[in-house]
């Protein structure tokens, strides 16, 4: 696996967007390092699964929040895809809750990293002329 790094391309010019995304990285970081401790600990997992879930949810909000009021022209399909992912999300973190195994934690690692970093580079930033220099 191995951390997740802030760079420039993952900038949508807009502060809270881009702290929320920060914040969503450091989580999913924890989560890494959570995983490659010598000694596997599920709680410790858990843990950092539920504030990453709450996290991503809240974040939704706001992003969308942004999006209506500067009249975001794709919202409709960026909510889809929000609701796509956290359905993703949860269906993994119920499999953990099921087997609290490192293959599960891993497997939630995995494709929320990629499907986190492919969302920002590949949608959110699609915002930018929207949202740049707004303070909301």
């Amino acid at each position: 696996m191995g951390a997740i790094m802030w760079r420039r391309q993952l900038s949508v010019g807009q502060p809270s967007i881009d702290e929320d995304h920060k914040h969503l990285i450091e989580y999913l970081n924890q989560l890494d390092e959570a995983l490659t401790a010598q000694v596997y600990l599920p709680r410790r997992v858990a843990a950092i699964l539920i504030r990453l879930l709450e996290y991503t949810r809240e974040h939704f909000a706001r992003e969308e929040k942004i999006m209506e009021s500067v009249r975001y022209p794709r919202l409709a399909e960026h909510r889809r895809q929000h609701a796509e992912g956290v359905r993703a999300i949860t269906e993994l973190s119920n499999a953990f809750t099921r087997e609290p195994s490192r293959e599960n934690a891993e497997r939630i690692y995995s494709f929320t990293a990629e499907w986190l970093v492919q969302h920002i580079i590949m949608q959110d930033t699609q915002i930018t002329p929207y949202v740049r220099g707004v303070w909301l």
